[in-house]
């Protein structure tokens, strides 16, 4: 597992020393120049204590948001639009299920706002899973703590090659092998997912069931899932680039197997703008998103609320004219895909919401600017961000 340089708590109390090892800290000695400081940036160390209060503050965001949308007094309305054409086939939205009609349009009905379930915080059994020294440690500064590592760790999982598997025999554990050069120090993944969907009809065999392989750190799922249960006891072993090694294979049933790997490399990089971009047909304007804090901890002012509707019409008539109502319905399905992801592992993270509130409302806002509807049921007076 991973453990501190030093003492963790410690290092929470002073915001000083490092609390990666193992494969994060652990290196080579010939390799020195790739080892991470012991002690962080101040820089950092500024911008890890300004991020804390933004996104984990007491006054969390995602629960002040959840609960403004509990206090209304109607559940969330359900747009009806009529699309010219068929919608695409083995859409995974079961609220956009088409009615059969016998003319050329197709009623579709899509939620005018996702959901978001109760805020849970992860467990302390699933932090101590991962390393004993989380036994104080708020989960909220853990996540802030790895944040930095996060791009070098994803950077690693692509250089695993893990050996090919059955779909009706996954084994408990695989050989992979990094393959990198020495001198990149990569860091070695906990585990290899399993991802597979909802199960299939009896008539079906299970050999058809389509599972792909995501190699993955263990820590980085732990942190940030709070419906994950723990992962089991493992141990995490340094090895050189192009050595086989095992690590064990974990079973996960998603309901959109087709966006964890989106939701994944959000969850390494914590990047909103690069998640929106994934979603979205055309590259969204600057000013969608809050904007992020930089590291000399400055601030920039956020567009105000009528700025903001005014973009994102802007944004849908672009959307609108240059792409299909079923094109547009298909990106919506990616959306409500990752939200069904999201709601089933527990994530919470206040960026991740706020992509997919305004993914889905630009889609929603094009679509019916597409199926010759008023933009204001969808931009009415009351706003969804």
């Amino acid at each position: 597992m991973y453990g501190p340089r030093a003492d963790l708590v410690d290092f929470l109390a002073t915001n000083a020393t490092m609390i990666l090892q193992s494969n994060f800290a652990k290196r080579n000695v010939s390799n020195v120049e790739n080892t991470p400081p012991s002690v962080l940036p101040k820089s950092l160390v500024s911008r890890l204590s300004h991020r804390r209060r933004v996104r984990h503050g007491n006054l969390n965001k995602y629960v002040a948001e959840q609960a403004a949308r509990r206090s209304r007094k109607q559940p969330p309305k359900q747009l009806k639009f009529n699309m010219t054409a068929l919608p695409i086939p083995n859409i995974e939205m079961s609220d956009a299920a088409p009615v059969a009609s016998s003319s050329n349009t197709v009623p579709v009905s899509l939620p005018k706002e996702l959901a978001r379930p109760a805020f849970k915080e992860v467990t302390r059994e699933a932090l101590l899973a991962c390393s004993s020294t989380f036994t104080e440690v708020p989960a909220a500064y853990i996540r802030d703590a790895f944040e930095p590592f996060g791009p070098d760790a994803l950077k690693s999982l692509a250089s695993v090659r893990p050996e090919p598997v059955s779909p009706d025999r996954i084994p408990s554990e695989v050989q992979v092998r990094l393959e990198c050069s020495s001198d990149e120090s990569p860091l070695n993944p906990t585990h290899m997912l399993a991802i597979h969907g909802p199960p299939l009809p009896s008539n079906v065999p299970v050999s058809k069931r389509k599972v792909t392989l995501y190699p993955v750190h263990a820590h980085f799922l732990a942190i940030h899932c709070a419906r994950l249960p723990p992962f089991l006891p493992f141990e995490d072993t340094l090895v050189n680039p192009g050595t086989p090694f095992k690590i064990p294979v974990r079973t996960i049933c998603l309901p959109s197997p087709s966006t964890y790997a989106r939701l994944s490399t959000y969850l390494y990089t914590m990047k909103t703008e690069a998640l929106l971009s994934s979603l979205m047909p055309l590259p969204p304007p600057p000013g969608l998103l809050t904007p992020p804090i930089p590291v000399d901890g400055s601030y920039a002012v956020p567009l105000s609320s009528e700025e903001h509707r005014k973009l994102v019409k802007t944004y849908a008539y672009r959307v609108a004219s240059t792409y299909t109502t079923q094109v547009i319905l298909q990106h919506a399905t990616l959306v409500h895909g990752l939200w069904q992801n999201i709601c089933v592992l527990g994530i919470f993270d206040d960026g991740l919401w706020e992509v997919i509130d305004i993914a889905w409302q630009v889609l929603l806002a094009a679509i019916a600017v597409g199926t010759g509807s008023s933009i204001d049921i969808v931009l009415g007076e009351e706003e969804l961000i």
